[in-house]
């Protein structure tokens, strides 16, 4: 498991089942593009989720997915070349990959909801939410982000649908 995985569960508590899994074989095999491995590591640990109730990680479709969107859903096709979002917040800004080059050399790009003024970050997602989470960083985000950082799988959310309760922050 990825380093900056291993540490960000410690701290955010993924679901106690794991995350989601996801064939990234046949997902590479449709895309021709092959994910970076700590997000792969992320996704299998946490999956599809909220992060302090401000933003949302999104996954590929995986079996028994619930959603209709997914990291896939509105991606630029094909996607070797084009901007993929994997995180979106609350107040509607993306982080997101351009992706071009080799995976692990992916940096994360932040792109608020007016499209003005991205930012690049040089590391990759595990290690961009972990420094987000540790208060290391502060990027320029449009909502709040509650500490200390909880993590809450799609699973939790669906639970909370099926048993008729308020989803206020999801």
């Amino acid at each position: 498991m990825h380093w900056a995985v291993k540490t960000l569960s410690r701290l955010v508590q993924p679901p106690a089942g794991g995350g989601d899994t996801v064939d990234w074989d046949t997902l590479r095999a449709a895309t021709g593009w092959e994910f970076p491995a700590d997000y792969r590591d992320f996704v299998a640990a946490c999956g599809m989720g909220t992060i302090s109730e401000s933003i949302g990680v999104l996954t590929p479709p995986f079996d028994g997915c619930p959603y209709d969107d997914h990291l896939l859903f509105r991606a630029e096709r094909p996607l070797e070349g084009g901007v993929l979002t994997w995180v979106s917040n609350e107040a509607g800004d993306d982080f997101l990959w351009r992706c071009a080059g080799e995976p692990e050399q992916l940096k994360v790009i932040f792109r608020p909801r007016n499209r003005r003024q991205e930012r690049v970050y040089d590391m990759g997602m595990a290690e961009f939410l972990l420094r987000l989470v540790e208060g290391e960083i502060r990027p320029p985000l449009g909502a709040e982000f509650a500490m200390p950082a909880t993590f809450a799988s799609w699973r939790e959310e669906q639970r909370l649908l099926d048993e008729g309760d308020d989803l206020e922050g999801f």
